[in-house]
């Protein structure tokens, strides 16, 4: 039985990847994953450097500095925030319904996460996150981890964790309508 949800916090509440792309000066909408280069998989770094047509950014760390914390605050909420919010806390209970977020390395993109949690949640979710790289630390039987990226659901379900995967261009749903793809998922577990 599931008596926890972690919920990701980018791509799968927001819509950080596209935003991001946008920001550097990519000719993309901030919300529409359509425009995604499915190629590059979950390498939005190798993403921006083919839609700018030019290898702008290195490495990651050179993308990742050139992202402001005002970026991370106003990234647009995705389409299915609000429902998944309110589907994992009909199940569990509000009191157990976490955030899971992965942090870049640089300070003010956990500060930006943080703003943006105040900004789109409600009050009672104001203090129920977790910024790290290490979701799979959260497995355990009774906890389920909403994410868009494959790698960390298969490492919270080898700790012993349930795995709901939301689609996105880099990962095995992508062209599966979100609402139908995480429903189908949460009546299996539920």
């Amino acid at each position: 039985m599931i008596r926890r949800i972690f919920l990701d916090l980018d791509d799968a509440c927001n819509t950080l990847a596209m935003h991001v792309l946008a920001s550097v000066g990519c000719k993309v909408e901030p919300t529409n994953y359509q425009q995604y280069p499915r190629k590059y998989g979950y390498d939005v770094v190798a993403a921006a450097n083919c839609l700018l047509g030019e290898t702008r950014y290195a490495d990651p760390a050179a993308f990742w500095s050139a992202i402001t914390r005002r970026n991370w605050v106003d990234t647009p909420e995705s389409e299915i925030f609000p429902w998944i919010l309110h589907r994992a806390a009909s199940f569990v209970g509000r009191e157990n319904v976490c955030i899971a977020t992965r942090p870049t390395k640089c300070p003010e993109c956990a500060a930006g996460k943080v703003e943006w949690i105040h900004a789109h949640f409600p009050s009672w979710m104001h203090r129920q996150y977790a910024i790290t790289p290490r979701k799979h630390l959260f497995a355990r039987a009774d906890a389920l981890l909403i994410d868009d990226v494959e790698e960390n659901i298969l490492d919270f379900e080898a700790g012993g964790g349930h795995g709901v995967l939301v689609p996105r261009p880099w990962n095995k749903l992508w062209g599966v309508d979100p609402f139908d793809a995480v429903e189908a998922q949460l009546e299996i577990l539920f």
